[in-house]
């Protein structure tokens, strides 16, 4: 089903950057919902009734630029309803021109699952087309791929299912190699709970198993990245789930044959079997211990084409029972610099999105273009800790800074991108764009838990 739709948007102010070196209590002076810039709203119709996303997924958000002067942006959202079952977990694929406000919205699985897991990876290929893989949250072996039209966001596939041998969480889709070995490649979880990865055969249009890229006690939690050239793909691991373990953020490279750490040295020269090494084996950002349980949020490559990593920090949890911490998180930054990881505290990230899930927060995307600028979701003040009351319903809400830094990401000024909201803005995220502007996109509205939520998918377009 697709709809052509004209999105809504609302006409925000504007705020001075304010300095990150001092508290600054006069940051929430705007009006009520205020947001920096044209909210466009991306969800809200019948059959798109609002939409949520997981961060293990990547691409989730890409802009087609085959025709630059009429730029795609798409994604992917899982929607949610308590009073339409037909509504319950459908996943939709969301298209915008971004130059004439014009879009829709396809659904590529009716009610997948309500559980925002389940949100698909995009992929654009040589040809124009746009493919789309996922799979539910570990209830099945089953990954599914449908792909849309040449050069044609409206119009998709079939959708065809890859069978694997253990259940299936997760999707993301990078290339790696050089030349003709280079290949598109899938990485989920599956065997052992572990990061495995499929590569796709173009003779037989189809999925094969490639290998286990890792081998964990327990289930260790990846986000991936890949260089300029899609030749490697820079992969950042947890130990396990921060629940089950004081986790440290670790760093290696996957060539497509091959796992090495940041210093280029080989630690497996052969991904297609199962014998793999475990997380700690990669080059060690950040040292975890029951103060300081660590994970990430974001990764991207600075213009030397070297790594830098986002990530939150569990400040209160040590001898605490499950549901009573998490609520003292830290934003870090680390960057890869003269052969070594080097990372700095940057903000307050305020508390836990709900209890029981005592590390998750509202995240930070770094700008791919730009990495020395951030938007992070928090229900703290970024500089002082102090907690965000908005003055519209005197509640608690997460909003967005924007973070700028001008020493390498050792320090932020930080600018209201939302204040005084009356609903929590969390989940950014800012898609590849080679251009001069960017995108901001974010869920906005009320997240009880991954299969619990009533958020809006909504951005801005701004001028870089």
């Amino acid at each position: 089903m697709e709809k052509l739709m004209s999105y809504k948007m609302a006409l925000a102010g504007i705020l001075v950057v304010l300095a990150g070196c001092e508290p600054t209590p006069d940051r929430q002076e705007s009006g009520v919902d205020f947001v920096g810039g044209e909210l466009i709203i991306f969800t809200g119709e019948a059959d798109s009734p609002n939409g949520a996303w997981c961060w293990f997924q990547d691409e989730r958000v890409i802009v087609d630029i085959s025709d630059p002067d009429d730029p795609v942006l798409m994604f992917t959202a899982i929607s949610a309803s308590t009073e339409d079952v037909a509504e319950q977990g459908d996943l939709d694929f969301h298209w915008y021109r971004i130059n004439t406000d014009q879009g829709g919205v396809v659904e590529l699985h009716d009610r997948l699952g309500q559980d925002d897991h389940n949100v698909a990876a995009l992929y654009q290929l040589e040809n124009g087309q746009i493919m789309a893989l996922y799979a539910r949250h570990g209830v099945d072996s089953t990954t599914y791929m449908t792909r849309s039209a040449i050069h044609n966001p409206e119009v998709w596939g079939e959708v065809d299912a890859y069978e694997g041998e253990a259940r299936a969480t997760y999707n993301n889709l990078l290339t790696a190699g050089v030349g003709s070995k280079k290949s598109l490649l899938n990485f989920s979880r599956t065997r052992g709970w572990d990061p495995n990865f499929l590569r796709f055969d173009a003779q037989s249009d189809s999925w094969k198993y490639g290998g286990r890229l890792l081998n964990s006690e327990g289930r260790p939690y990846l986000k991936y990245h890949a260089n300029e050239d899609g030749s490697k793909i820079h992969i950042v691991a947890t130990d396990q789930h921060p629940r089950d373990h004081d986790n440290s953020i670790y760093h290696g490279v996957m060539d497509g044959e091959a796992l090495l750490d940041s210093h280029g040295r080989v630690l497996d020269s052969d991904l297609s079997d199962q014998e793999a090494v475990g997380p700690s084996v990669l080059t060690l950002v950040f040292q975890g211990d029951p103060d300081n349980v660590a994970w990430m949020s974001d990764v991207a490559l600075d213009e030397s084409g070297q790594p830098v990593i986002a990530f939150s920090v569990q400040k209160d949890g040590r001898d605490k029972a499950r549901g009573s911490a998490g609520f003292d998180h830290r934003y870090h930054l680390a960057r890869f610099s003269d052969s070594a990881w080097q990372q700095y505290e940057i903000a307050f990230a305020g508390e836990r999105l709900y209890p029981f899930e005592d590390d998750y927060t509202g995240l930070v995307a770094i700008d791919p273009e730009n990495v020395n600028r951030l938007v992070i979701s928090t229900n703290a003040d970024p500089v002082s800790g102090a907690p965000l009351i908005s003055s519209a319903d005197s509640t608690r809400h997460y909003e967005l800074f924007e973070g700028e830094s001008s020493d390498g990401g050792k320090t932020f000024s930080w600018n209201a991108l939302t204040s005084n909201s009356t609903v929590d803005n969390i989940r950014p995220i800012i898609p590849v764009w080679e251009s001069d502007q960017r995108v901001v996109l974010w869920l906005r509205g009320s997240y009880t838990t991954y299969t619990d939520f009533d958020t809006q998918v909504v951005g801005v377009v701004q001028t870089r």
